[in-house]
């Protein structure tokens, strides 16, 4: 049986480019939020180590809680609020928490600057509650749109492909602007950040909220939601399949009971703490553990790695095609792996190398495989969801969920035990570099085993029933995914 697929399935360019900068409030805000909160809050507001992770825990704690239920509110809703559309509906209100709570997350305490430490806690946990529970609205709802736009394989991925690529474009900004601004500062101390520095991480807020706005607009007015209710999507679905063929109805239960829900939600867990762990601790290992390089590398550092991520993701489209997602994604791991030797031997290469070179090219290379992992764990995830719409942000959210959750307790853990103070100590050097090293490379080798897992799953795939002449009995029918349209081998950059 042959795919039929409609021409509303192939995403027209205005479509694509509308959607791709409906996660920038997001992206700008999360590049901050991981790469600055630790120095911020440590650094700036004079918080412990420990306290610093905390408000970070508490902040993924509130963000895991919020996407299980905005995944679970925003599948039930049917039309939104004055027939908006369910999935854009939950991102404006996720725009709005965003842009009300997140401006106060880096600034000084507004009216309590002075006040005791534990005040000044609570104020910055309320702001940021706020702010994840919008953050997680925006992120769920603009990811589980995907499926709901077009149900062509290759489509998905290219949506996939240009949502990652303005996550990259997004961090880049923030890191050019931070070494800007860090950079033109006239003050005494040109390696560490100090509560006189402040002022350097409100401008940055301002700017990340100010472009941030400027592209929600972009997406609310430019792209347009199905009115359809889901069952008569679901419908068409069903007959953008096959002619004889239907798909059958899954609900959150169903996903449940499949093994390749967990294996992609591992995947995509554990990718995403790689990103956010070397995120959050390079400015710190920087900081503290070389200490001799000027403070501006806190963001030239990270500014490389997501350039080469970027760059990365070009030729990525025959790569994919001639090794598959699968292998894909440890190619991706193995460049993680390179850089994790880096970030441990680069004293050892400084009679070699300088600690600069060797810096710059572990960020290269981390970047490359941070790229390549992510957008592999999303179009996995894609796969997993298929044409069953009708609980995507369900599934998203509980990724999400895990990917927030881990996040959370493994930087929170690291803080408690974190033996560094406001003098950089020989303990403390270790400290990072171990942290930087270890900890990507460990969760890279769990990947690897995961991802062995699922080599002949066919994720997604079950789930067709073919009707029967008199339309009364129903036989179960595997999908041929040899179709270019269902190939595992479908470019992950259109």
């Amino acid at each position: 049986m042959e795919p039929i697929v409609s021409d509303a399935d192939v995403v027209s360019k205005k479509t694509k480019l509308a959607y791709s900068v409906g996660h920038v409030l997001n992206d700008l805000s999360a590049s901050m939020w991981f790469s600055y909160l630790l120095v911020f809050y440590h650094r700036v507001v004079n918080f412990s180590n420990a306290s610093a992770g905390y408000l970070l825990l508490i902040g993924q704690i509130a963000d895991a809680l919020a996407t299980t239920f905005v995944g679970f509110e925003s599948d039930r809703t049917r039309t939104g609020l004055f027939h908006y559309g369910r999935r854009k509906t939950w991102h404006l209100i996720g725009v709005v928490c965003v842009l009300g709570s997140f401006p106060f997350c880096f600034n000084v305490c507004i009216g309590c600057r002075y006040s005791d430490l534990w005040a000044q806690f609570i104020y910055y946990a309320m702001f940021i509650v706020v702010f994840q529970f919008g953050w997680s609205c925006s992120q769920i709802t603009h990811l589980s749109m995907i499926n709901e736009l077009t149900h062509k394989d290759g489509e998905r991925v290219a949506l996939n492909s240009y949502r990652y690529a303005w996550t990259v474009v997004s961090n880049i900004f923030v890191y050019a602007m931070a070494s800007v601004l860090l950079g033109v500062h006239n003050g005494d101390d040109k390696t560490d950040i100090t509560p006189a520095d402040a002022h350097i991480f409100r401008t940055l807020t301002f700017i990340v909220v100010g472009l941030g706005a400027v592209c929600m607009m972009v997406f609310h007015f430019g792209l347009k939601e199905s009115e359809l209710p889901a069952e008569e999507t679901e419908s068409r679905l069903q007959l953008s399949l096959t002619s004889s063929g239907r798909l059958k109805r899954m609900t959150w239960k169903c996903f449940l009971r499949e093994k390749e829900f967990y294996q992609c939600a591992a995947i995509w867990m554990f990718t995403r703490v790689i990103l956010n762990v070397t995120q959050v601790f390079l400015p710190l290992y920087i900081i503290d553990t070389i200490s001799t390089l000027d403070r501006i590398f806190v963001a030239i550092a990270p500014l490389c790695s997501y350039v080469s991520g970027l760059i990365a993701s070009f030729p990525m489209r025959a790569i994919n095609k001639r090794l598959g997602r699968k292998i894909t994604m440890i190619v991706g791991l193995t460049f993680i792996f390179s850089s994790t030797l880096l970030f441990w031997f680069i004293f050892q290469l400084k009679p070699l190398i300088p600690i600069e070179i060797t810096l710059i090219v572990a960020c290269v290379l981390l970047g490359i495989g941070t790229s390549t992992t992510n957008i592999c764990s999303f179009s996995l995830t894609s796969d997993l969801i298929g044409l069953n719409t009708e609980c995507g942000a369900f599934v998203y959210g509980i990724m999400s969920f895990a990917d927030k959750l881990a996040n959370g307790i493994a930087i929170a853990a690291i803080q408690q035990f974190n033996p560094c103070s406001a003098n950089t100590t020989p303990k403390c050097q270790l400290y990072y570099r171990q942290i930087l090293s270890f900890i990507p490379a460990g969760v890279a080798i769990l990947t690897i085993a995961m991802t062995l897992s699922l080599w002949k799953a066919n994720i997604g795939g079950n789930r067709h029933e073919i009707l029967t002449s008199d339309r009364t009995k129903l036989s179960a029918y595997k999908s041929n995914l040899n179709d270019e349209d269902y190939n595992e081998r479908t470019p992950l950059v259109a």
